[in-house]
């Protein structure tokens, strides 16, 4: 073919994919320089397909409040999906990140018994701060056998096509377990056995009751490894109950090539996971709840923490006698090295996971729907880090943390980005099928992707949008001007391009993504450079925000966790930091105290608003705490009050010492309105801030 028909070609099929998209968008399209040099493929031609920014005028006036993961904080990962249960697997630069889909069962309005998950969700990252949601892997339409998923474990390996496949086991509820397979870690997932791979009472497995919670590895001859198994033993109560299971797997890795051998994990419970880390078998499991009597036989060491993770470590995998107790090495979410941790306490489960050079432990807290005001115990996924030794396989313990890990490489704004990429947002859901695309959910929704580098700063900027409506670009903070913006109004997916960048200063730069109104799908974006000289480096942590933590621990018994509140506070002035929520039938104990010896600031409490089923009751406070201080806090029920005393507020409208039949204290605080005792599920702090400063 000529070179001039050629172009022509060219030319009439972007004017074909135009026509389809944008229907009220300016046709003065643009075609690549280089497109007469080139030979042109469909990639190619799908990127010379951009049409410019409508400009109607529209203005985003507000942003949205509903952001329950903060931006200063890198966990849970995700701040709308609900996940748990995490495995994870290295492949071309990213980790890949798999777990149990909690927000399936969410959706349905109910609370989490996991009986409505048949579905993982998948994330990955190659930062660690900023994380692409790719949907959801549909075990129950893939394999059709199966009621419910939860809980996988995932190896990769090359084999002989000279592919990476993938193998990806999961929970077959607490029956057994089956496995998945695909060349994509995404997508493509096939069940090449129809059948599961673990069942209750199949041939030579004995004392196992729930055989699920698979772990998997493969060392370095190849061979792969298997452990599962929950429960405990038929007489129950026991410390050595040998329920957990390892087998070695066959060639194929969907098959046995061994007996099944019990391992000796004591208080063991359920969450098996398997590491293979330098020549060494890491089994890890989670402890159970009971109570630690006084029967403990392994001299030196001290009984784990009730629901902590524990692990034991071997050479040899299959001789029983090999494997040896390490000890616990992560607290339940609810605990940390000082007792309380301000976190709820729930289920455990965790994956050592070593990528870039360090090491990392992934596990789920309740923390993104304590965020969100929820008590059904729907888990998020969570990154620490794991203080490992490696060469001597001792593993100090530690505890979650809000704070999670740092970034550990800053985001190229010049590469095609997917628009599911971020550090957190506010009210944004997600397109149906793989590698969805971001959705607003309500007008001022937002997407906030940290530490990117704009080394050669911005001139353009470019999004596959689909739907109505107008996109900012924020550089920074949430509430600056728009650097930039593209407005469009397409039926279909279609590459939208600002008109014009607002210059800015610096290099390192947090990026914000702005949604004038509902239902806009934003697949992809990218900058175009604007400079040709590289702008000065600076530190990664150029994009961090500071903050100190400011912590108001309340207490309540029964029923429901107590309305413990943590806020990140950045600068002097107002706050309001609502508690966690809780059962409107506890009595309430304590209103809340703050104890941060190391603190430069006071905190002025002006009120408390009290959550009912009517609203929020305010009730006046008037009380300055000092947290570096014993006299940090609000009213005790060790006080010595009188019942029927008026503590805060007014007669009419008040919080009174009441009665309550918790032996150990003397009385429990009561709203009353008009006489009337008003129940409530969440304490709201309303305060200032004084005197704060960073190091």
């Amino acid at each position: 073919m000529k070179k001039h028909s050629r172009i022509t070609a060219v030319l009439c099929m972007i004017s074909m994919l135009l026509m389809a998209g944008c229907e009220k968008a300016d046709t003065n399209d643009t075609v690549s320089d280089t497109a007469e040099e080139t030979s042109v493929t469909s990639e190619a031609l799908t990127k010379t397909a951009i049409t410019d920014s409508l400009d109607n005028g529209i203005i985003i006036d507000k942003v949205s409040g509903n952001v329950y993961k903060t931006e200063r904080n890198a966990n849970p990962v995700s701040g709308s999906i609900f996940c748990a249960d995490p495995t994870a697997v290295e492949y071309e630069g990213r980790l890949y990140v798999y777990g149990t889909n909690d927000h399936q069962q969410s959706e349905l309005d109910t609370t989490n018994d996991y009986d409505q998950i048949n579905s993982l969700v998948v994330f990955s990252t190659d930062d660690m701060a900023n994380w692409v949601y790719h949907g959801r892997i549909e075990v129950g339409q893939i394999a059709p056998w199966v009621n419910t998923s939860w809980a996988p474990s995932i190896v990769s390996r090359v084999e002989d096509d000279g592919l990476t496949h993938f193998y990806l086991y999961f929970s077959h509820n607490g029956s057994g377990v089956g496995v998945l397979t695909s060349t994509d870690p995404v997508t493509g997932w096939s069940d090449p056995l129809g059948e599961p791979l673990v069942y209750q009472n199949m041939p030579y497995l004995e004392n196992c009751p729930a055989p699920f919670d698979p772990g998997v590895c493969i060392d370095d001859n190849g061979t792969g490894w298997l452990s599962f198994g929950g429960g405990v033993h038929a007489d129950g109560g026991v410390i050595h109950s040998f329920v957990p299971k390892i087998v070695k797997l066959g060639e194929d890795l969907l098959s046995f090539d061994s007996d099944f051998v019990s391992i000796d994990a004591p208080y063991f419970f359920e969450a098996s996971e398997l590491n293979y880390i330098d020549g060494t078998y890491y089994y890890t499991y989670c402890n159970d709840w009971q109570a630690r009597g006084s029967e403990w036989d392994y001299e030196g060491m001290p009984k784990p923490p009730s629901c902590s993770m524990a692990y034991l470590t071997t050479k040899t995998p299959l001789d029983a006698e090999s494997w040896e107790y390490r000890g616990a090495y992560f607290y339940n979410s609810g605990q940390n090295a000082e007792g309380q941790s301000g976190l709820r306490w729930g289920n455990n489960h965790t994956h050592f996971c070593e990528y870039q050079g360090t090491n990392y432990i992934l596990h789920h807290t309740l923390l993104l729907e304590e965020l969100s005001g929820g008590t059904a115990g729907f888990r998020s996924l969570m990154v620490d880090y794991l203080p490992m030794d490696t060469a001597s396989g001792e593993i100090p313990i530690t505890a979650a943390t809000r704070k999670g890990v740092s970034q550990i490489k800053l985001l190229d704004p010049y590469a095609e980005n997917s628009g599911a990429v971020m550090f957190t947002s506010a009210d944004i859901g997600y397109s149906d099928g793989a590698d969805p695309a971001a959705k607003s959910l309500a007008e001022g929704a937002w997407i906030y992707v940290k530490g990117a580098d704009f080394g050669y700063g911005a001139e353009s900027f470019t999004a596959e949008v689909k739907g109505k409506g107008k996109i900012e670009v924020r550089l920074d903070d949430i509430d600056s001007k728009a650097a930039a913006f593209i407005e469009f109004d397409c039926n279909d997916f279609t590459r939208v391009r600002s008109a014009d960048f607002t210059q800015f200063d610096g290099r390192n730069h947090n990026i914000y993504f702005v949604f004038s109104g509902t239902d806009i799908e934003f697949k992809s974006w990218q900058f175009e450079k604007a400079e040709e000289t590289l702008r000065p480096e600076e530190d990664i942590s150029s994009t961090e925000q500071q903050y100190e933590t400011l912590t108001i621990s309340a207490q309540a018994e029964n029923p429901g966790p107590s309305p413990s509140t943590v806020a990140e506070i950045t600068k002097d002035g107002d706050y309001s930091i609502k508690s966690t929520a809780f059962d409107a039938k506890s009595h309430m104990l304590n209103l809340g105290f703050i104890d941060d010896k190391d603190a430069s600031y006071k905190v002025y409490v002006k009120s408390l608003g009290f959550e009912t089923e009517n609203g929020i009751v305010e009730v006046p406070v008037d009380v300055e705490l000092d947290p570096s201080t014993a006299a940090n806090g609000l009213e005790n029920g060790w006080k010595g009050a009188k019942i029927g005393t008026l503590i805060y507020g007014t007669e009419d409208c008040g919080i009174f010492a009441a009665e309550t039949d918790i032996e150990w204290i003397g009385y429990r605080l009561a709203l009353m309105v008009n006489g009337e005792e008003v129940p409530f599920t969440s304490v709201t702090y309303n305060v200032t801030i004084s005197g704060l400063t960073f190091e």
